[in-house]
C-alpha cells in the first residue's frame, strides 16, 4: 500500500505472517501495536506471536457486529472491486474524500495508475464477508487474539472518528464487548481517518504516560517473552471510562439501597406522585408502571447492563421508563432535547443503546434521522415494529409478573446523562448506581423534602429525583424548553394545586415570576436557585414573592449538589455565595490552570476542583475528557469543574465565572464576576465582562444589557461604567446579551466576546 512496492497479492494470513516475522527479526519487543482500518485484523492476527504491552487502534474492525449490514463503500467495491479499485479510482478518491480537503492529493499520490492501484484491489478482494472466503478463519483468529488481550492485561486504546461512514459506531460497540477493558476516546467530528482529522499523537503520549506510570504498561525485557506473552492473569485497574468505570464512592452490599427504592415503598401509596402538564400519577399507579414496563423489557431481551436510549418528553411516561429500566438493570441514555434534533442524534449514536424507548411520534422521528441503529424499539404507545409499552398492553399479559427482575450492582453504570451544551460541547457523563443513591441521600438530609409535600421544579429533568426520593414532585404548565416563560400564575397554580412547598427554579424563571408577580405572592418554605450564577438582587426579589427561604447551591451535571446554598443572600463583594460544602463533598481551590499545585489560601480565588461519593465516575468514550477533567490529589479523585471561585473565612464557596471566561490582561487575570459585579451595582442593570484579543494581552470589554444588535454605548454610560469599576475598561457596548437554550440564564460570553471583537476590529 502507498509508495511500498508492489509484491503480488496477499491474503490476511501472509500479511500476518509478514509482520510477525519481521518483528521477531527487527523488533522482538516489548512492542506497543498501533493500527489503522485494515491494519488492525493485521496487527491483532500477529499480537498472539509477539511481545504486545499496549495497544491503540483507530477506526477499525476485527468482525462484522451480528445484524449489521456491510458498509456501503465495502459493498459497492467488492461488487466491482476491478472497475472500482484498479481500473478506476473511485475507491482511493471515496476514501480521501472522508478528510479535509488538504490531505487528499497527499493520500491519492500513490495511487495514479492502475497498477499502483492493484494492491488496493488485492486487499479490498480479501475482505472476507462470508465463512468461505479465503481470509475469513484468519480474520476469526484476529478476533480471538483482540478479546485475549483483557485476560493478558494488555492495555487497550481505542481512538475513535464518529463521523466514519464505513467503520462508525456499532463497530466500536463490537469491539467495546470484546475487550470492555479498553479506555476510548470518541471524536464526534472526525471521519474515518481520524489521525488526519484529529491531533492523536498527543494523546496516545499520555495515555502511553498515564499507564507507564501506574505500572500497567512495563517496557522492560522479559527473559522468557513467549512465557509473557501467553500467561494469563488478572487485568489491573486502569481506571476505564464508561461500562467498567471505577466509581468515586466507595459503597457495600449492606449500605446500598438502590435508586428504586423509594417508589417501591410506596407502592400502595394512593397518593400523588407526580402532577404535571400531561396529568397526574399516584404512587401506586407509577409503581406498577414501572414494574410492568421492566418485565416486558426483560421479556423481550433487555439485559443487565443494556444501554437504552430515551425518547420520551418529560412527564408521566419519561418516570415510568426510566424506573422501568433500572428495575430491569438497564443504562438509561439521556440527553437534552435542548441539543437539537443533529445534537440527539451525536448524542445517542455515540452511545450506541442495544435498546430505544419512545413515544411513536419521537421512535419515526428517530428512525428517520437514524438516532439509534440497530436498537430494539419499545414504544409508549401503538407502533408497527415496535413492542408496546402502553398501559393497555401491559396488562395484556399476566405471565410477565413470573419474570426475575435482576439485583442492582452498586459499581455498575446506571445512567449516561449528557450534559446540556451551555457551557461547551454536550459530554455523556456516566453515573454508577452507588452515586445516584448518594446523590439521592445527600439531597434528602441537605434539603428536608417532605414527603408530604414535594417540590416543583422548572427544570424538567429534575423530576427523576422526585420517585427517587418518595417525594411528590410538580412539573408547572408552559414549555419546559423555555423557562424564561414561567410566569407568576402558572407558578402560583402549580404550587396551590399540589400542596408543594418546595421550589427548584433556574433563574430565567425566577426573574419572569417576580416580573409578573405585580406584587401578589405564594409562600413556600425553600425556593433553591441553580443553573447559573445568581445575583443578590433576584434572591432578595424571590424572597420578597415566596418568604421562603433561598439557597443558591453550586453543582453540575458531573456532580450535583455540592454546596448546601445557603449564603444566597449574603452580600458578597463579588460572584455568588453558595454556601459550604455538602457532607461528603470536598472543595478546594487550586491556581489558575495549574490544578496540580498546593490549595490557594483563604479568601484567594483559582479554579474549583470537587469530590464526593455521588460523583460522576467518568465520560462516557471521552478518554481525554475524563483524564484531562480528573486530579488525583492525596489518594483521592478530584473533578476539574471548569468553575473559578474562592473559600471564604466561613467556609463558603463564592462562585466567580468559568475559567474559559477569565480575562487574562498583560497585568493580571481577572475573572469576569469581579469585573461585573461592580458596574452592575452601581448603574442597576445585568452587564457581562469579556476579554478581546489575544490570551494574556486582552483587554476588557463590558456589555450592558439592553435591546437590539451589539453596538457601541453612549458617551454618558460609558463614563459611568468606567467610574463604577477600578479596573481599566477599554470599551463599553450596549445590546443583547446571548445565553444558553437550556436555562436561559448563562450568558455565552464566548460568543459576545466573538461578537464584541468584531465590532472593534480597527477601532
Amino acid at each position: 500500500m502507498g509508495w511500498s512496492q508492489r509484491a503480488g497479492s496477499q491474503t490476511l494470513e501472509q500479511r500476518v505472517e509478514e509482520l510477525v516475522a519481521f518483528c521477531q527479526q527487527e523488533a522482538p519487543g516489548p512492542l506497543i501495536l498501533a493500527a489503522h482500518d485494515w491494519g488492525g485484523p493485521v496487527a491483532m492476527g500477529a499480537a498472539g506471536e509477539l511481545d504486545v504491552r499496549a495497544v491503540v487502534l483507530t477506526n477499525t474492525a476485527v468482525a462484522k457486529p451480528q445484524s449489521v449490514s456491510v458498509p456501503p463503500l465495502i459493498a459497492v467495491a467488492r461488487s466491482a472491486v476491478g472497475l472500482t479499485c484498479a481500473r478506476t479510482p473511485l475507491f482511493v478518491r471515496g476514501t480521501s474524500h472522508m478528510t479535509d480537503r488538504s490531505h487528499r492529493e497527499a493520500l491519492n499520490a500513490p495511487y495514479r495508475s492502475a497498477a499502483r492501484r492493484s494492491a488496493v484491489a488485492d486487499f479490498v478482494a480479501d475482505i472476507p464477508l462470508q465463512p468461505n472466503d479465503t481470509s475469513f478463519v484468519a480474520l476469526e483468529r484476529s478476533a480471538s487474539n483482540f478479546e485475549a488481550l483483557r485476560s493478558r492485561s494488555i492495555p487497550v486504546l481505542l481512538l475513535w472518528g464518529g463521523s466514519d461512514p464505513v467503520f462508525h459506531d456499532r463497530f466500536l460497540a463490537d469491539l467495546l464487548t470484546r475487550a470492555p477493558h479498553a479506555d476510548v476516546h470518541r471524536f464526534a467530528d472526525a471521519g474515518h481517518l481520524v489521525a488526519l482529522d484529529e491531533p492523536i499523537g498527543p494523546m496516545v503520549t499520555r495515555w502511553l504516560d498515564t499507564h507507564l506510570a501506574n505500572g500497567t504498561i512495563t517496557l522492560a525485557e522479559s527473559a522468557n517473552p513467549a512465557a509473557h506473552i501467553r500467561e494469563p492473569h488478572e487485568p489491573t485497574s486502569m481506571h476505564p471510562v464508561g461500562e467498567d468505570s471505577t466509581d468515586f464512592a466507595v459503597t457495600t452490599a449492606n449500605t446500598f439501597s438502590p435508586i428504586t427504592t423509594a417508589l417501591m415503598e410506596r407502592a400502595s401509596d394512593p397518593s400523588c406522585a407526580y402532577e404535571g402538564p400531561d396529568g397526574a400519577r399516584s404512587w401506586s399507579a407509577l409503581n406498577a408502571a414501572a414494574e410492568r414496563i421492566a418485565r416486558r423489557l426483560v421479556r423481550h431481551g433487555v439485559q443487565p447492563g443494556d444501554r437504552i436510549a430515551l425518547l420520551v418528553p418529560p412527564g408521566i411516561q419519561l418516570l415510568e421508563a426510566v424506573h422501568g429500566a433500572w428495575r430491569a438493570g438497564a443504562v438509561v441514555v439521556i440527553a437534552d432535547s435542548a441539543l437539537g434534533a443533529s445534537g440527539l442524534r451525536s448524542a445517542f449514536r455515540s452511545a450506541t443503546p442495544a435498546w430505544v424507548i419512545g413515544t411513536p411520534k419521537n421512535l419515526l422521528a428517530a428512525k428517520i434521522l437514524r438516532m439509534t441503529p440497530g436498537a430494539g424499539a419499545f414504544s409508549m404507545g401503538r407502533l408497527p415494529g415496535a413492542v408496546d409499552l402502553s398501559g393497555s398492553a401491559l396488562r395484556s399479559n399476566p405471565n410477565e409478573f413470573s419474570l426475575r427482575l435482576p439485583n442492582l450492582d452498586p459499581d455498575s453504570a446506571a445512567a449516561v446523562v449528557h450534559t446540556s451544551g451551555a457551557t461547551g460541547p454536550a459530554k455523556p457523563v456516566v453515573y454508577t448506581h452507588a452515586a445516584l443513591a448518594a446523590q439521592r441521600d445527600v439531597v434528602r438530609e441537605a434539603f428536608t423534602l417532605d414527603p408530604a409535600h414535594g417540590f416543583i421544579s422548572s427544570f424538567a429533568p429534575f423530576i427523576l429525583l422526585g420517585p427517587a426520593l418518595g417525594v411528590p414532585c410538580v412539573l408547572p404548565e408552559g414549555d419546559v424548553l423555555a423557562p424564561a416563560e414561567l410566569d407568576f400564575d402558572q407558578f402560583a397554580d402549580a404550587c396551590r394545586s399540589s400542596d408543594s412547598d418546595v421550589a427548584w427554579l433556574s433563574p430565567a424563571s425566577a426573574r419572569t415570576i417576580v416580573r409578573t408577580a405585580n406584587g401578589r405572592q405564594v409562600p413556600l418554605r425553600l425556593v433553591m436557585l441553580a443553573g447559573a450564577p445568581i445575583p443578590l438582587a433576584l434572591a432578595e426579589d424571590i424572597h420578597r414573592v415566596t418568604s421562603a427561604e433561598v439557597r443558591a447551591p453550586y453543582g453540575m451535571t458531573e456532580a450535583m449538589p455540592v454546596t448546601d446554598g445557603i449564603g444566597a443572600m449574603n452580600r458578597v463583594p463579588w460572584g455568588t455565595d453558595t454556601g459550604r460544602a455538602l457532607s461528603g463533598a470536598e472543595i478546594i481551590i487550586v491556581p489558575f490552570r495549574e490544578p496540580r499545585l498546593a490549595q490557594v489560601a483563604t479568601g484567594c480565588w483559582g479554579e474549583i476542583l470537587v469530590s464526593c461519593p455521588w460523583m460522576r465516575s467518568g465520560y462516557d468514550r471521552r478518554w481525554g475528557v475524563d483524564e484531562s477533567s480528573t486530579i488525583e490529589r492525596d489518594g483521592k479523585l478530584f473533578h476539574r469543574t471548569g468553575d473559578v471561585g474562592a473559600i471564604d473565612d466561613q467556609g463558603h464557596l463564592i462562585q466567580l465565572g468559568r475559567v474559559q471566561h477569565v480575562i487574562t490582561t498583560a497585568t493580571q487575570a481577572l475573572p469576569c464576576a469581579v469585573v461585573e459585579q461592580s458596574i452592575a451595582d452601581q448603574i442597576s442593570a445585568e452587564v457581562a465582562a469579556v476579554g478581546v484579543g489575544p490570551d494574556g494581552a486582552q483587554v476588557v470589554v463590558v456589555v450592558v444589557s439592553g435591546t437590539g444588535s451589539l453596538r457601541t454605548a453612549d458617551s454618558e454610560l460609558t463614563a459611568d461604567v468606567r467610574a463604577a469599576s477600578p479596573h481599566s475598561i477599554a470599551a463599553v457596548l450596549i445590546g443583547e446579551l446571548p445565553v444558553d437554550i437550556r436555562h436561559q440564564s448563562k450568558i455565552r460570553r464566548d460568543v459576545l466576546a466573538e461578537s464584541a471583537a468584531e465590532l472593534l476590529a480597527g477601532r
